[in-house]
């Protein structure tokens, strides 16, 4: 066997393994950050240090800062949301728990691909429950709405969808300028 030969086989050896793990770490890494809530990791807060994200308390997609709520609507909102807390908290605890045992799995010294894929499953019905919790608490707050506040949160969440969408062509554009400046190869 020629030198060069040995040289080659040696190098491939040490770099396909860490070119696996760089890899791997980068999705690690991504994983992590799209966890994160739009402000960083802690308490969740959304814009203007109002609580609960986007759409009101608990991500319900509902825009009640902006519906004119009476008194007693606002007292029934809450307790609705207080009625669905723990189970609400108590879905996002789980979904945080299994994003940590897949971002544990991915991470692994030793890839096992069936970890991972029981793990990625697991989240899959995690991130379910939260959904299916938020659209429970979401459709009680929709019945104490009346009906001219529906048809005006269907406005603005429609709105809402279309300022999204608009952000994320701007952001796909000057993905495409920037890869167009860079210089091939």
């Amino acid at each position: 066997m020629t030198t060069k030969g040995h040289m080659k086989r040696t190098t491939l050896r040490w770099m396909v393994p860490t070119g696996v793990l760089l890899t791997l770490g980068l999705f690690a890494v991504a994983d992590v950050a799209w966890s994160q809530p739009p402000d960083g990791p802690g308490d969740r807060r959304g814009r203007m240090g109002r609580r609960g994200g986007p759409g009101g308390p608990g991500g319900l997609m509902l825009p009640l800062g902006r519906l004119d709520l009476t008194d007693p609507q606002r007292e029934q909102v809450r307790h609705v949301m207080e009625q669905n807390r723990e189970a609400s908290r108590a879905a996002g605890a789980r979904l945080r728990e299994v994003r940590a045992a897949l971002q544990d799995a991915v991470t692994a010294e030793v890839v096992n691909d069936g970890a991972i894929r029981a793990v990625a499953a697991e989240l899959a019905n995690a991130e379910g429950d939260v959904a299916v919790q938020r659209a429970f608490v979401r459709s009680q707050v929709w019945q104490l709405l009346t009906p001219d506040q529906q048809v005006t949160a269907l406005e603005l969440e429609i709105e809402m969808k279309e300022r999204m969408e608009q952000r994320r062509t701007r952001r796909g554009e000057r993905g495409e300028r920037g890869a167009r400046r860079r210089p091939q190869g």
